[in-house]
């Protein structure tokens, strides 16, 4: 397999120039809830959350602009775009190419001196850049045509990129190497024909080199081609890194492409999320209940079936929960019932994809298992940046009888969590106590980042947090509560002082008063004489 690269070779040529390929963001905020009872992956577990906050949650996170490109010689190759054989590293379909080289490869040595070899030259973007191409038809690459959540985060939200050449396009086509496409495509397209047009199809299976066109212009996720140019984005990246060693060692520099993945949303989702609302709400007049449980419709045949179920959605109705199932309603009804609800619980799957129309203030509580935290926490993580809200990951028991071994996809596909008695009480518990937070999923990912690096007494990377945050939150009087606390730690007492006077000017904030009133001395009373 041999990947396209613009040093390299002519085949791909960007209609508009990589500029300002980045844009800092502040992140939602993910929180995990480990109720594991095996000792075993209950110790693995928390290594892994904390894993994920100390070695790949970044400083801030990043919008990746979205380009077009036009590509010669288009095809496909293993469900991936290829021009004249040569792959594409196009977002998560480009994530499976890299990893084929990296699995062919016998050592990781082998993988990170292959990609810093083979990009060791970057280019200026405007080498890139060409101004027009012979081609009407645009392709979007579908690697699954057949799961919600790969269709909806993978490929659809590139039709909406703002770009006039997608626009004035005489066809788009979603296409995929795969024979296999579900209903729900056909569904999400016509809902939305208002707003992609009517000159959308579906392409699905193999296209021959003499069926295919000469030239197609395409949308490209900007994040495989950040090591492929110079700029300003390299420093960008380099200033937000995580603080621990996982940030070198990962293939093709100056980044860790899985690293600033988690960490980083395509500018064509917010620009889907955003058109997505606005138009379910215009469409839609229905309306939900604000605490909803998303449960799997029994009319479907499954495969995984969470035990003690019916005693949690007792426990939820009790407490005013609604019961809603997505398979029975329309995609704009279920952006319409996400994005009006307030908390939200449901079990893992290809649902999770619509909390990227959730409210930044909204708490969606996700019901998995070790076997879903180690191979599918980073699936969602993102979304949840694209809402900004609260996303919590319950690690339930498994529907699995060994205890010593773990389930392995390729045998046993996901196993269902089960839900305890005892469970029941804990996470009813949970979920009553988080939804009275009122506040936005950034202001609540800020603490939760906080305490992470505070917890390890890694003050400096603390500080780094809330300066790359300071741009985002700074009229908010959590950000000078957090600042204050940090101060205090550190033992800079005016500078404390200072900072919770800030958060209680700002909000009237009683324990920031008393804080001041706890660390201040006669010079702090004389310059702040309202607070004696």
């Amino acid at each position: 397999m041999i990947l396209h690269s613009f040093k390299r070779h002519d085949g791909i040529r960007l209609l508009e120039s990589p500029a300002e390929l980045l844009k800092p963001i502040p992140l939602g905020n993910v929180v995990a809830h480990n109720f594991v009872r095996n000792e075993r992956r209950r110790a693995a577990l928390d290594v892994h959350v904390s894993d994920y906050f100390w070695h790949r949650r970044m400083m801030s996170g990043f919008v990746v602009k979205t380009l077009v490109a036009g590509v010669r010689k288009p095809g496909f190759r293993r469900s991936v775009m290829t021009s004249g054989n040569k792959v594409l590293l196009n977002g998560s379909a480009g994530d499976r190419a890299r990893n084929l080289i990296r699995r062919s490869l016998e050592y990781s040595e082998e993988s990170i001196d292959f990609f810093k070899t083979y990009y060791s030259e970057p280019l200026l973007p405007p080498s890139a850049h060409a101004e027009k191409i012979d081609a009407d038809t645009c392709w979007i690459e579908v690697k699954n045509f057949y799961n919600f959540f790969h269709f909806l985060t993978e490929s659809f939200h590139k039709a909406f990129s703002d770009r006039k050449v997608i626009k004035a396009a005489s066809k788009t086509v979603f296409k995929s190497g795969s024979k296999r496409v579900e209903g729900f495509v056909k569904k999400w397209i016509d809902d939305f024909r208002e707003i992609i047009g009517s000159n959308v199809v579906i392409e699905a299976g193999s296209n021959g080199a003499d069926s295919a066109p000469s030239n197609i212009i395409t949308p490209l996720s900007a994040k495989h081609l950040l090591y492929q140019f110079e700029g300003p984005h390299r420093e960008m990246i380099n200033a937000a890194r995580p603080p621990g060693h996982s940030w070198t060692g990962y293939d093709a520099t100056p980044h860790p492409v899985k690293i600033l993945a988690l960490n980083s949303v395509d500018d064509s989702m917010f620009e889907f999320r955003d058109a997505a609302i606005a138009l379910a709400k215009q469409r839609v007049e229905r309306k939900w209940g604000r605490k909803i449980y998303v449960a799997r419709s029994k009319a479907i045949a499954r495969q995984r079936v969470m035990k003690g179920e019916d005693n949690l959605i007792a426990a939820l109705q009790a407490k005013g929960f609604e019961v809603v199932y997505f398979e029975d309603l329309s995609p704009l009804e279920q952006i319409r019932c996400v994005n009006g609800a307030r908390c939200i619980v449901l079990q893992h799957g290809a649902g999770m994809a619509n909390m990227m129309f959730a409210s930044s203030n909204t708490h969606v509580f996700e019901l998995g298992t070790y076997q879903t935290a180690m191979s599918r926490w980073g699936d969602f993580i993102p979304i949840a940046h694209v809402a900004k809200c609260h996303y919590h990951h319950i690690f339930l028991d498994m529907d699995y009888e060994g205890e010593d071994t773990d389930p392995v996809f390729a045998d046993h596909g996901l196993v269902a969590p089960v839900v305890s008695g005892e469970d029941v009480e804990r996470v009813m518990s949970l979920i009553l106590t988080h939804v009275r937070d009122k506040s936005d999923g950034v202001v609540g990912g800020l603490k939760t980042h906080a305490q992470a690096l505070t917890g390890r007494q890694a003050y400096r990377q603390a500080y780094r947090l809330l300066d790359s945050y300071r741009q985002f939150v700074e009229d908010r009087a959590e950000y000078w509560e957090e600042r204050a606390i940090l101060d205090d730690l550190c033992g800079h007492r005016r500078s404390a002082c200072n900072n919770f006077v800030k958060a209680w000017r700002i909000s009237g904030s009683e324990a920031a008063k008393a804080a001041f009133i706890r660390l201040a001395d006669r010079e702090d009373y004389e310059r702040h004489p309202d607070l004696r």
